[in-house]
C-alpha cells in the first residue's frame, strides 16, 4: 500500500482544557484505527504540531476536514511526502504534552519555546520522533 506522511501545525481558535483534548484524542484514535491512520500529536502555546501517516486519499480527506474544524486556524502544512514505512506505527495517535524535557533542543529548535511555525520539516520530524521515543515502554 502506498503511504504518505503529512506534518502540519495549526493554532487553536480558543484554549482547550486537557479533558477537551483527551476527548478529541479518543475520537481521533477511534477514527484513525478504522481508516488505517497513525501519527503523533503535541501542543503548546495554543499551537498543535502533528504528523499523520496513511494512504494518500485518507490523508487528503483528513486534511480537508481539518481545514473545516472550527478548533483550528492557520493550518500550515510543513511537508507531505511518500514514506516507505510508518514512523509512528505503534499509535493510531500518539500524544505527548510539550514540556521542558529537552525534546526541542534534541530536535535542533532555535529556542526552548514551543513554536512550530519557526521549525523546519526536519526539526518537526525530529521533535515528534523524539517525543514518540519518550512514550515507548523502555523510556517510562
Amino acid at each position: 500500500m502506498k503511504l504518505v506522511e503529512m506534518i502540519y501545525w495549526s493554532r487553536m481558535t480558543a484554549p482547550l482544557s486537557m479533558p477537551e483534548i483527551v476527548a478529541i484524542l479518543d475520537v481521533a484514535r477511534s477514527n484513525n484505527a478504522r481508516f488505517g491512520v497513525t501519527g503523533m500529536l503535541t501542543f503548546g502555546a495554543e499551537m498543535f504540531l502533528q504528523s499523520i501517516e496513511g494512504s494518500p486519499d485518507v490523508i487528503d480527506r483528513l486534511y480537508r476536514n481539518l481545514l473545516k474544524d472550527p478548533r483550528h486556524t492557520d493550518v500550515n502544512v510543513i511537508g507531505i511526502r511518500p514514506i516507505a514505512e510508518r514512523r509512528f506505527a505503534a499509535w493510531s495517535m500518539g500524544f505527548y504534552t510539550h514540556g521542558l524535557d529537552g525534546s526541542l533542543a534534541r530536535a535542533g529548535a532555535r529556542s526552548d519555546r514551543f513554536d512550530p511555525a519557526s521549525m523546519t520539516l526536519e526539526q518537526s520530524v525530529a521533535l515528534l520522533t523524539d517525543m514518540a521515543r519518550q512514550l515507548e515502554p523502555t523510556h517510562v
